[in-house]
């Protein structure tokens, strides 16, 4: 019997593993399409990326904009998010998440960051982890990104 409960337990955790790393590749290919829509229309493309129920909104999968400055330029998500700043702002465990993707992406081109943040539509804090990649338009700098809750 606990032989079947340790194969059910592993069959459980590969599943899960195997859920995760196609929400990753989908979020690369978020960020992919958010990316090649910031070079061909430029700051008007911060519009069409923080559309509610847009394109770039599925229900807990989203992708969301920073600049340089750690200011959200894009989240359609949370709307009432776009131009305020979240430098130096934890999540609820104390880690500075939005310095560590903003400042790695701008570093490496692109990165990947766990945190802890609200799923949209569930209560509680749900472990994310989200994938980001350097984005310019003329002199511009963004980071664009997109997560996949692990729980």
């Amino acid at each position: 019997m606990n032989r079947w409960i340790g194969f059910g337990f592993a069959l459980l955790l590969g599943y899960s593993g195997t859920l995760l790393a196609d929400g990753r590749a989908e979020a690369v290919a978020r960020v992919d399409q958010a990316v090649a829509l910031l070079s061909s229309e430029g700051e008007a493309a911060l519009s069409t990326i923080g559309t509610p129920n847009g394109r770039f909104h599925d229900g807990a999968n989203y992708v969301f904009v920073y600049d340089r400055e750690v200011v959200i330029r894009a989240h359609p998500a949370k709307p009432s998010l776009v131009g305020r700043s979240y430098a130096g702002k934890p999540d609820v465990r104390g880690f500075k998440f939005r310095d560590a993707i903003v400042n790695n992406t701008l570093r490496d081109g692109e990165s990947w960051t766990d945190y802890h943040y609200q799923k949209p539509g569930e209560s509680g804090i749900h472990q994310k982890t989200t994938y980001c990649r350097k984005a310019a338009t003329g002199a511009t700098l963004y980071v664009v990104c997109s997560g996949v809750y692990q729980q």
